[in-house]
């Protein structure tokens, strides 16, 4: 078995593996390695070049092929950022998500030069909170879902001293509109775009021999999904075109892997807090959302400061 900081690998079915985000690492995202028989596909990067150098070498390490296509699914800088040590193969996204990643990530990298020198002060800052909640779960009895927050963080700060003085992010050299087929000695997928979801474009991989999807963002599994540079309607109707296609196995963007039926879950996630904006700006209520308790079933989900931020910003687009 391949042994990486950043992922653990989880076999699906013959030649397809998820690779599965651990919390403290520099992935962040799930990826996905596919044997298509005389060649390796990859679906996404993961956050940071020293994970993408692992998913390289656990390609390697498995199939022992060479690496031919890699899939960005969205711009989010967690399932691209990997794309340096993808440099000589062929990267393919949709034609949005190529235009998304021109804009935002060269700003986002002159942004974070210059915060490097504050990095350590944060770091201190987030183990000092660490420190203060695991003293407070001692004589509490809290849950650990903050603790497991902060963690997040920490790494991800960590990870991203470590990489950001030579990160480069390689563009897609293809890309695609609405579907691309591409065939293989050992199977066919499909690469298909959803629209408007979790970003302005999403898009995923379809295996339809596999009965197997690879989703990206638009699903995340036991934590909350982030709202804000999407479109939550459409997102639901991407999740209802999802359902018409013949899958069973669903790797998620985040959290492990799951089934069809998982779609339902996200889909009440994304009407329940849509209501609860509504509810808010029908009533005319000026609160600070974080007063708002989060819904039972979704209290335990990671991440739950992202609840917070999809209500801010839903109540806040229906206001205007």
């Amino acid at each position: 078995m391949f042994i990486s900081r950043h992922f653990n690998c989880v076999p699906l079915v013959e030649g397809i593996y998820c690779l599965e985000a651990k919390e403290q690492g520099g992935a962040m995202s799930n990826a996905g390695l596919i044997d298509m028989g005389d060649y390796t596909l990859i679906f996404d990067t993961f956050n940071t070049p020293q994970a993408g150098k692992d998913l390289r070498d656990a390609a390697l390490y498995y199939f022992n092929k060479p690496i031919k296509y890699i899939v960005n699914s969205h711009w989010h800088g967690d399932h691209v950022r990997g794309n340096q040590f993808f440099s000589d193969e062929v990267i393919i996204s949709s034609s949005r998500t190529r235009e998304l990643m021109i804009k935002t990530q060269p700003d986002w990298l002159a942004r974070m030069k210059k915060l490097l020198p504050n990095l350590e002060e944060d770091l201190t800052k987030l183990n000092t909170s660490l420190e203060l909640e695991l003293e407070l779960e001692l004589e509490l009895e809290l849950n650990d879902s903050k603790q497991r927050e902060l963690l997040s963080q920490i790494g991800y700060l960590q990870e991203i001293k470590e990489s950001i003085l030579t990160l480069e992010v390689p563009l897609p050299q293809l890309t695609y509109d609405r579907k691309m087929t591409i065939h293989g000695s050992a199977r066919t997928v499909e690469l298909l775009t959803v629209g408007a979801a979790h970003t302005e474009c999403d898009s995923i991989l379809f295996s339809p021999s596999d009965s197997l999807a690879f989703l990206g963002d638009i699903v995340a599994v036991d934590n909350h999904p982030l709202l804000v540079d999407g479109n939550p309607l459409s997102w639901l109707e991407a999740l209802t075109y999802v359902e018409r296609l013949d899958v069973n196995i669903i790797v998620p963007g985040h959290g492990p892997v799951t089934q069809k039926h998982y779609l339902q879950q996200i889909k009440r996630y994304i009407n329940d807090i849509i209501h609860i904006s509504e509810s808010l700006i029908h009533e005319d209520m000026n609160v600070n959302v974080n007063h708002i308790e989060i819904p039972e079933p979704y209290l335990g989900w990671n991440y739950g400061s992202i609840f917070y931020r999809n209500l801010e910003f839903l109540t806040k687009a229906a206001s205007n």
